[in-house]
């Protein structure tokens, strides 16, 4: 009996390896990077690979954000490409090598910022996967590149149980909040001059990231007990 046990353990184990999240973004799903004027600026975000064998990703591009002038070009673990297509496929990894996203971005003389979002995946399943973002931005400016910036009040960071926002603009935003690997864990339209309570309670701890419509800025979040 305590065999057959065993054998049903064993299974279970392996099956819930197999579902489990086989990689990551290195240290955060955003990156938040200045970008110098009249140069060719290289933004990375790396993948740490936790299969413990080959791992290879695919990418798929969901919005892009930027000044109308800003040359962007995106290179992945594979090959560069000449602006951002709609998807790729990068060259399977082995061991501690890390795969990445890397943007190559030239702002001219044209000040402003950019919000760039890319899904990534494992190749042949989809549902293991993270979402990325580079937030992007010239010396002198901020992470906001439009002039109706959204703003949001949070309270308390840190937060253990419940966390509060504010909508203090004077029309409805959409407010989302990302885990570490950038997958979304709550999202919600806050009308105009109204609060939303998220209960964080059942949260793993750690630094999440909230994102509000209307503005290209990314506030930290951290989650203890």
């Amino acid at each position: 009996m305590m065999k057959i046990s065993a054998c049903i353990l064993s299974l279970l184990l392996v099956a819930f390896i197999g579902h489990a999240q086989t990689f990551m973004p290195v240290h955060s799903p955003v990156l938040e990077q200045e970008v110098a004027f009249e140069m060719a600026n290289e933004c990375y975000i790396f993948f740490d690979n936790f299969s413990g064998d080959t791992l290879q990703l695919r990418w798929r591009s969901l919005s892009v954000n930027a000044p109308e002038d800003w040359v962007i070009d995106l290179c992945d673990y594979g090959l560069c490409y000449a602006g951002i297509p709609a998807n790729g496929t990068m060259n399977p990894v082995y061991d501690t090598i890390q795969p990445y996203l890397k943007l190559v971005v030239q702002p001219g003389t044209s000040p402003g910022s950019a919000w760039i979002w890319f899904r990534v995946f494992e190749k042949d399943n989809e549902d293991n996967y993270v979402d990325v973002f580079f937030s992007l931005f010239t010396p002198g400016t901020t992470g906001s590149a439009e002039p109706d910036v959204a703003t949001f009040e949070v309270y308390p960071n840190p937060a253990s149980d419940l966390l509060f926002l504010e909508n203090k603009n004077d029309r409805p935003r959409w407010a989302r909040l990302l885990d570490a690997a950038g997958r979304t864990v709550w999202g919600q339209s806050i009308g105009a001059g109204g609060q939303a309570t998220i209960e964080v309670s059942a949260f793993s701890e750690g630094w999440y990231f909230l994102r509000t419509a209307g503005s290209h800025q990314t506030q930290k979040i951290l989650i203890q007990r």
